[in-house]
């Protein structure tokens, strides 16, 4: 997690929920996306690079939940 997220809109694992919004409010929130990509500014190949690692990671984490599900909330938002 970059250290310019600080600990707002940070993920409360293995759920993958927002620590910082309403309760069950799915992570990365609307917050998170916006800081996200602030932090990561025109660097748009490290974003997604990120956030294909942490896609590998929630799909261990949450296997209920469909892979291209997933893909779409973790890395989709990103294109």
């Amino acid at each position: 997690m970059p250290s310019r997220l600080a600990d707002q809109h940070i993920p409360r694992r293995p759920e993958w929920t927002c620590r910082t919004c309403e309760q069950d409010t799915p992570w990365p929130c609307a917050p998170a996306r916006v800081r996200l990509s602030e932090a990561y500014g025109r660097d748009r190949i490290g974003l997604s690079m990120y956030l294909g690692s942490l896609h590998a990671v929630v799909v261990a984490e949450l296997p209920a939940v469909a892979a291209g599900e997933l893909f779409e909330r973790f890395v989709g938002w990103a294109r």
